[in-house]
């Protein structure tokens, strides 16, 4: 007879990771958000003093080995994190122990056991294709090679747009006005250095000012916004081609999704000439209830 009691869920991201205990009604008992635990970006002893923090605060007076813990940490896929981040779990004694990336529990809560496509915009972008247990990645290279769709790229082609509409190079935008008070200075340009020394987190931030210009009606702003959600559109179709399904459900996860009203009518749009019929809707369930699923919560 299984020992286990309780489900231990863990979302780690670039910027936060969320920690919940649950019984086996599916009641979460308790929740914590601390830093962030991507060892590539972090390091791993700071990833696992924030991982020993969280799992000793949110366990306390609870016996380990009657929990089941899965943790999903961004970066932690490779062949070499992978096994890092099992073996430090391992060593709390719990009663099981699985781990991937965050993207495993972005995928549970979107869709659970039905198949479909989950499509991830947050900092980065990716798209996930689940067809029973095959689990087929799409894009998600990170912000060298693109990330197309995500809050870096579209903050990225803002603060772009201000920068050449300051210089001369670029048209009139609604977007100059609003980077520049985001910025604080008297000048876009005046803060570049700012934005090389922060990084991707912090361009990404910009992201919801183009969709505020877009709301608008700024030309340049909807110019961002329409070759962006083209490129997510390429990611739903080329997961498509990994189901034999005529209709197809995609869920939308990550923070940009907080701009629905304007993502949801354009991506049915792009998609309207395919074959297949896609059914798009928004995660109603944050990432770490997927982890608690993959923990083995009933649901």
């Amino acid at each position: 007879m299984s020992n286990i009691q309780y489900y231990l869920g863990i979302d780690g991201g670039g910027t936060k990771t969320d920690f919940a205990l649950a019984d086996q009604n599916a009641v979460i008992l308790r929740r914590i958000t601390l830093g962030a635990t991507n060892p590539n970006d972090v390091g791993f002893e700071k990833a696992f003093s924030v991982l020993t923090k969280g799992i000793k605060t949110v366990c306390e007076d609870y016996p380990l080995d009657q929990i089941s813990v899965f943790a999903g940490l961004a970066g932690c896929s490779s062949e070499e994190n992978l096994p890092k981040i099992r073996a430090f779990l391992s060593e709390f004694g719990f009663a099981k122990t699985n781990n991937h990336n965050d993207a495993w529990n972005a995928v549970a809560a979107a869709l659970g056991k039905d198949d479909g496509i989950t499509v991830i915009m947050g900092t980065g972008s990716i798209a996930y294709a689940k067809n029973g247990s095959d689990l087929h990645r799409i894009g998600g290279y990170g912000y060298l090679f693109g990330d197309m769709g995500s809050g870096f790229a579209i903050g990225r082609d803002a603060i772009l747009a201000a920068l050449q509409y300051e210089d001369g190079s670029g048209k009139e935008t609604l977007l100059h006005g609003y980077v520049k008070d985001a910025c604080g200075g008297e000048t876009v340009l005046g803060s570049i250095d700012h934005f090389y020394r922060e990084g991707k987190k912090e361009i990404a931030k910009y992201a919801p000012l183009a969709f505020k210009a877009y709301a608008k009606g700024d030309t340049v702003a909807q110019e961002i916004i329409q070759k962006h959600l083209k490129e997510i559109a390429k990611l739903i179709l080329a997961g498509a081609k990994k189901l034999d399904k005529d209709s197809v459900t995609v869920v939308l996860c990550g923070g940009l999704t907080a701009a629905q009203n304007m993502i949801l009518p354009q991506l049915s749009f792009l998609l309207q000439e395919d074959t297949k019929q896609y059914q798009i809707k928004i995660c109603q369930h944050p990432p770490v209830w997927g982890a608690l699923c993959l923990a083995g919560m009933p649901t």
